[in-house]
């Protein structure tokens, strides 16, 4: 039975299908929980972290940290995961904040993915302004054992700003007031504008226009 929320990717053309997005010229390559070892075996990363010491006889051979993803052991490289539905805002929120992680290829919740690409979120927002996004196959629950109740999907992150954490916190504050307009923001935000577009208003693709309506400048 699955643990910590866990669910094994079991079908060889799906393992395949992640494999073909991975960069192999972009070291080093993490993966993160590596499970019983199905993407492992053909991925061969650099470092692989699993959080459950079970899971061990599976990956030994895989230079294994036993580790959280949360509060992963390393600063930089291109990481992939089959990841815990369950962790993946703070997974994603942790990612953001690292700069040297410039690629991420990565199985999550179909819904989650949605989400990033159309609702006014905080973590929609930070993850457009920080990487290019590109959803890619959409992977049935058959895939994985146990099967999840949801719909999956490949995605492909790639960096295209450091981390800037007066952007992130002011994307975190404004996403609050969804629908405030931006000329009422100042009022709860360290912000200024004249606009009477709201929050809600904005795709969370068009958050660089959003950022100069609101004064927030960056490099």
């Amino acid at each position: 039975m699955a643990k910590k929320g866990q669910h094994f990717l079991v079908d060889v053309n799906t393992v395949k299908r992640i494999i073909s997005y991975v960069d192999f010229s972009q070291r080093p390559l993490i993966e993160i929980g590596g499970g019983k070892g199905a993407l492992t075996s053909i991925l061969n990363p650099d470092l692989t972290i699993e959080l459950d010491p079970t899971l061990i006889p599976f990956l030994m051979k895989y230079n294994l940290v036993i580790a959280d993803a949360v509060n992963p052991p390393f600063s930089r490289g291109q990481v992939v995961s089959s990841l815990p539905y369950y962790i993946t805002f703070d997974f994603m929120t942790t990612m953001v904040k690292l700069s040297g992680v410039q690629r991420l290829v990565l199985v999550l919740q179909k819904d989650f993915i949605d989400k990033v690409i159309n609702d006014p979120t905080y973590i929609s927002f930070t993850l457009n302004f920080h990487f290019k996004i590109f959803p890619k196959e959409i992977i049935s629950p058959r895939s994985f054992y146990p099967k999840p109740r949801v719909f999956s999907q490949i995605v492909v992150f790639e960096r295209i700003k450091s981390y800037n954490f007066y952007v992130d916190e002011a994307l975190r504050c404004i996403s609050s007031y969804k629908n405030k307009k931006l000329s009422s923001l100042s009022e709860f935000c360290k912000v200024r504008s004249n606009e009477n577009k709201r929050i809600r208003d904005f795709k969370p693709w068009q958050v660089t226009e959003l950022l100069k309506l609101l004064d927030i400048g960056y490099v």
